[in-house]
């Protein structure tokens, strides 16, 4: 790897400088943007030239050249940002904004400033292009960048969504083997019995305990489950109270210090069988730390441990040493990630190669994933398949060429990645929302897509690629969380780092041996930070998240410093999601270039009452937070693009005239809305045509939400409707037919009633709480083909008997009954629900047999809460004539709330 990101990333921030409009130069200035972005592009040019070129490459690859070069870019790079920050400084100051200015300046001066910088620039890295004056740069271009016409939002993977987990092509018998010593080890009780799994980096571990872990027939011997990675520098209170987060979320909530985790973690345990997945251990002082959270019991237990090396296995009582893929099963795994058959291979002529990469890739799941990614993104031809097959010996030139065969668009997204701890999963949301506030995704000048789209599209792509995984899914299709798997984040989180990407604090980084400035610097502990971290830093995200309810002092105190440094107006990104209570400081209202805040799930009470002057911030999450109110600077924010709030509500014509500010944003979500100003805010939502994502609550007897027809790029939306006094209220909605792009919808309130024609197309996701219908809903809604996902819950529906007739819910994954009171009779014919694959029904006491178990043979779990025990008794009967379906029962009392 070496500077080919930097470049790419300054050179599209000029060609931006040049094309946007808000931005005043002079034609001089303007000139030696143009120059200076030739001069990028010809660094672009001479990367390429390096791949043809053996002694070219050798002199670009090597220490000394890279860091001069990347100096050069990152001095740049600063000079860009300050030049833009000053301009946003000038125009704050003639709009009388709050400015936070160290030193006087004019706007003839900054463009003179900003012009010798350039000069400079150009003049220290002309000497890299000495003798290169041959190159073309007209070849510099980057092709198959996704246009409009293409875009269907995750249309590329969420077919993915819902594979068969519990059958992976390649690791059937070694599946089998655990699942053979995790089911002997749950009927041995007494003393945990733990079942070590040995094997290299990319071998699969991971994969078949994620297998056997997710298998229905194996949760139901265990009344409780977890899973937790293992860090080299590991916290054994962290991993405890990681696992009891898993297993009761109340306790975990609490301020648990680690001599009360060590305790209160086996007072759980005990309570029923467990299992426990302990993944990647490298650590060997690691289970003396822990063995003892694993006591005797009479329910007993099952422990799986992963590692890669056989000397820091845990004592076991069995060891599986998980072996490479034989010939025909690496084959078939790599024909599914290539995602073609073997007689369309025949076809063109490419089955000869099938010798060749068995031998490259040596049975190892990783290599033959990787490699079956990188080919499905090369043309079926000889000449495609060749180049990429030549130049691969080992899983590290797989993993080189994974990465080095990226578009150039993808490749700040892909090791940006690496900025998250191992093995954590990455929130979609949160990942996308990131990339677009550092300025990785650029949308196109033509054409109605936004950052967010393409940002979306590049993930896809990266997953189409097998270089990234997607972790857990939503039901609907779209994806929840992702990861880099653990020896891809292992080589290119390293390299990363080495680049001057970003940086990763611990006790082993040192700023002062650091060759390159911190741009972007993660802490996933609570080490205290040296003053030299915030020099440059662009972006700074915690991990510190010290789980237990423990404040983080040390970020506290490092955002202090940073708000301490010089040049305050570069700062992109402050993402402190999970940390506990930070201490936010009042001056985080001089971080003028800021983009993006994440404050979720912080638990902190209030936001700055000068927030109003980040006038460049597009994202603002403060869910899972005490902030109740909004400063009154709040409504200046015109750019923001993301706002995620706490239930806050808006009760006063004054204010609620101000929303009209925030017309550009793309997602609100936790927005409540009183009586007094509801009809008000109706008509002011109908102007939000950007809106993607809206959850609104309506404090008021009766809404009529007719204001949604000019709200073409939804694709989510709440409504709740709700009476001050707390009763149900109506909800009255004219049609959104002509909402294509809408796929999620949840209503909260009385419906008048539920006509097919009125509800949008191509819905995927629908919840219906409260809404009293009286009319069975399931003839209208069995017409929706592409409904994934079906929630009536409590009291959505006030009769006695639903029927499904055939054909009905054709794609229907999901489907979710609660609290229906008088439901007592529920007749599925056969063809309906084919694909109906989980099933929960909690608190319908008057239903008291299940007779369309039988016409659901599909089905793979069912979940029943609070139900007779008759119901029970009688799915369990019929499950047991064959069927292979995950029944599990759950009793609370007093039953949850239902919404």
């Amino acid at each position: 790897m070496d500077a080919e990101v930097v470049v790419y990333l300054l050179s599209q921030k000029m060609q931006n400088l040049l094309h946007d409009e808000a931005v005043a130069m002079t034609s001089k200035v303007k000139d030696q943007v143009q120059r200076t972005t030739h001069q990028l592009n010809l660094f672009r040019q001479l990367m390429k030239e390096g791949e043809k070129n053996q002694a070219l490459a050798v002199e670009m690859n090597s220490s000394r050249w890279t860091t001069r070069l990347l100096r050069a870019l990152y001095s740049m790079d600063d000079a860009i940002d300050t030049f833009l920050v000053r301009k946003a400084l000038e125009s704050q100051k003639q709009n009388g904004l709050m400015m936070m200015c160290r030193q006087p300046f004019t706007s003839l001066f900054n463009q003179v400033v900003f012009k010798k910088q350039m000069k400079t620039f150009i003049s220290k890295t002309a000497d890299f292009l000495k003798d290169k004056q041959h190159l073309d740069i007209q070849d510099v271009a980057d092709s198959n960048i996704p246009g409009p016409s293409q875009y269907q939002r995750w249309g590329r993977i969420s077919g993915f969504c819902f594979g068969d987990e519990s059958h992976v092509v390649g690791f059937e018998e070694q599946v089998k083997n655990l699942v053979a010593l995790v089911l002997q080890g749950a009927e041995q009780g007494n003393q945990p019995v733990v079942v070590s799994m040995v094997g290299e980096g990319g071998s699969g571990k991971t994969a078949i305990a994620r297998i056997v872990y997710n298998r229905p027939d194996i949760k139901r011997h265990f009344s409780s489950c977890a899973w937790v990675h293992v860090t080299n520098d590991f916290k054994v209170r962290d991993v405890l109270v990681d696992i009891i987060s898993q297993i009761d979320e109340k306790i975990a909530k609490e301020p648990l210090l680690a001599d009360e985790v060590k305790w209160r973690l086996p007072k759980l345990l005990g309570q029923g069988r467990y299992l426990i997945v302990v993944d990647d251990v490298a650590n060997p002082e690691f289970w003396e730390a822990i063995k003892e959270i694993f006591p005797p019991s009479s329910h007993g237990g099952v422990v799986i441990a992963t590692t890669r090396k056989a000397v820091v296995a845990v004592p076991a009582v069995s060891t599986l040493q998980v072996r490479p893929l034989n010939d025909e099963e690496s084959w078939a795994l790599f024909l599914k990630k290539l995602e073609i058959t073997e007689d369309r291979l025949r076809n063109s002529q490419l089955i000869k190669f099938k010798e060749q990469i068995l031998k490259l890739c040596g049975g190892l799941p990783l290599a033959i994933v990787l490699m079956g990614g990188l080919l499905s993104a090369k043309e079926l031809t000889d000449s495609e398949w060749s180049r990429v097959i030549e130049n691969v010996n080992a899983i590290e030139d797989i993993l080189a060429l994974s990465y080095h065969e990226l578009p150039s668009y993808l490749k700040p997204c892909f090791l940006y990645m690496g900025l998250f701890p191992k093995a954590v999963e990455i929130p979609i949301r949160r990942l996308i929302h990131l990339w677009v506030a550092e300025g990785f995704v650029t949308s196109l000048p033509d054409g109605d897509m936004v950052e967010e789209d393409l940002a979306e599209m590049y993930f896809e792509e990266l997953v189409c690629r097998k270089i990234i995984e997607v972790v857990r899914w939503r039901l609907d299709g779209s994806p929840k969380t992702c990861r880099l798997p653990s020896i891809v984040h292992d080589v290119f989180s390293s390299k990363a780092r080495d680049i001057g990407f970003f940086q990763i604090h611990s006790k082993s980084f040192s700023a002062k041996k650091s060759h390159l400035p911190v741009r972007r610097l993660a802490t996933y502990s609570n080490i205290p930070c040296s003053k030299l971290h915030v020099n440059h830093l662009r972006s700074y995200v915690s991990f510190n998240t010290l789980k237990g309810g423990i404040p983080a002092g040390n970020s506290s105190m490092f955002l202090d410093k940073i708000m301490n440094k010089r040049n305050l107006g570069v700062f992109r990104v402050l993402d402190l999601e999970s940390v506990y209570k930070p201490q936010l400081p009042k001056a985080v209202a001089a971080l003028l270039n800021l983009r993006y805040l994440g404050l979720r799930s912080t638990a902190i009470n209030s936001l700055p009452v000068s927030i109003g002057v980040l006038q460049c911030l597009e994202t603002l999450d403060v869910k899972h937070t005490n902030i109740t109110t909004l400063p009154d600077s709040f409504w200046k924010l015109r750019n923001l693009r993301h706002l995620y709030l706490n239930g806050i509500c808006l009760n006063s014509l004054e204010t609620a005239s101000l929303l009209e500010s925030l017309n550009k944003l793309q997602s609100l979500c936790g927005l409540s809305i009183g009586s007094a100003c509801a009809s008000l805010v109706a008509e002011t939502f109908s102007a939000f045509t950007c809106l993607r994502k809206l959850q609104l609550t309506f404090y008021i007897r009766r809404i009529e939400i007719d204001w949604t027809s000019q709200l073409n790029k939804l694709h989510s939306l709440t409504i709740k409707s709700v009476r001050e006094s707390g009763e149900n209220a109506i909800i009255k909605f004219r049609s959104f037919k002509e909402q294509h792009n809408l796929v999620n919808l949840y209503l909260f309130g009385v419906l008048a009633r539920l006509d097919f024609k009125i509800l949008p197309p191509n819905l995927k996701s629908l919840t219906l709480s409260k809404t009293r219908l009286e009319k069975n809903p399931m003839p209208v809604l069995g017409k929706l083909p592409h409904l994934n996902i079906l929630r009536l819950l409590s009291f959505s529906y006030t009769g006695e008997e639903m029927k499904c007739v055939s054909g009905a819910f054709p794609q229907l994954h999901v489907l979710k009954l609660w609290q229906l009171v008088h439901f007592s009779n529920w007749v599925v014919n056969e063809g309906a629900s084919t694909s109906l694959r989980e099933l929960e029904i909690r608190d319908c006491r008057n239903l008291k047999r299940l007779d369309a178990f039988y016409q659901l043979t599909n089905l793979r779990e069912l979940i029943l809460t609070n139900m007779p025990p008759d119901v029970a008794d009688h799915v369990k009967g019929i499950n047991n004539t064959g069927r292979d379906v995950f029944i599990k029962e759950y009793h609370w009392d007093p039953s949850p709330p239902m919404s």
